[in-house]
């Protein structure tokens, strides 16, 4: 069996956000094969979910990743084979960092994006996600357990992004992984957990070798994956980063086929 890890956001989803008939036909053609079509992505459980009944529906087992590897799941059996979460205290310093830098700080709970108030760039991402937002004066003390991950977003001022991400760098050196996922998403996760180390992870559940992996990814959060697989290939669209991270680059962007021609390439040959 391979297994082929995809992102979704400038990978699978093409930019209306849908998976292309072009790109499910391919998957359920590999997977008639024997093979697997694993989503690997940023987004939470509950806005990745649509997307993850869809490759079930061609699949005869399905496997998620979500939170960047902070939740893996059998999403067939609707089992947790994998989950870390981020410290309260952690939550707290991060939110009293970002109001500093008035920069748009969110986290996630029962399906709901905790929000402390209304911002151009929380609804950019209920736009995005299609996830129900809930405004709360003070989202760590709101929370009723430990969080997946921490997203600020900044539209407009990358220079400040980056300002931030710097001033927190020191501390969570040995705390938590920072990383983007997007020009305007920077992730807060737990230390060490990635959508490489999920590969990881899921490999050994799986009793996959390594030599039978593949990844697909565009952006900053992918490049673990990248590596961790064993042919890490970069979409056409991807960020220069990313490509000098791949082994290959796709020829067809996620708007034209990009996974089909990932599965027609390596995963059916």
């Amino acid at each position: 069996m391979k297994l082929l890890f995809t992102d979704l956001d400038g990978t699978l989803l093409d930019r209306d956000k849908k998976i292309s008939s072009e790109n499910l036909e391919a998957i359920a053609r590999a997977s008639q094969q024997g093979n697997m079509t694993v989503i690997s992505t940023g987004r939470s459980l509950s806005s990745a979910r649509p997307y993850i009944e869809k490759l079930a529906s061609v699949q005869e087992r399905c496997y998620a990743i979500t939170y960047n590897g902070g939740l893996i799941l059998d999403y067939t059996s609707r089992k947790i084979l994998y989950q870390k979460t981020l410290p309260l205290p952690y939550v707290k310093y991060i939110f009293q960092q970002a109001e500093k830098f008035q920069i748009h700080c969110q986290t996630y709970e029962d399906g709901y994006v905790l929000a402390p108030k209304e911002r151009e760039e929380l609804r950019e991402y209920a736009a995005h996600t299609s996830m129900p937002v809930r405004i709360v004066a003070d989202p760590p003390a709101a929370l009723t357990k430990e969080p997946f991950k921490i997203l600020t977003s900044c539209l407009n001022d990358k220079e400040l992004h980056q300002a931030y991400r710097c001033s927190l760098e020191e501390w969570a050196r040995d705390k938590i992984s920072l990383f983007f996922s997007s020009d305007y998403y920077l992730e807060h996760m737990p230390l060490g957990v990635s959508k490489g180390n999920a590969i990881d992870i899921l490999c050994r559940i799986l009793e996959v070798p390594k030599e039978n992996t593949f990844a697909a990814g565009d952006a900053e959060n992918d490049i673990a994956m990248l590596k961790a697989a064993h042919v890490g290939i970069a979409m056409a669209n991807g960020t220069e980063e990313v490509k000098k991270s791949a082994d290959w680059v796709t020829k067809s962007d996620n708007n034209h086929g990009g996974i089909a021609e990932i599965i027609k390439n390596f995963i059916e040959n």
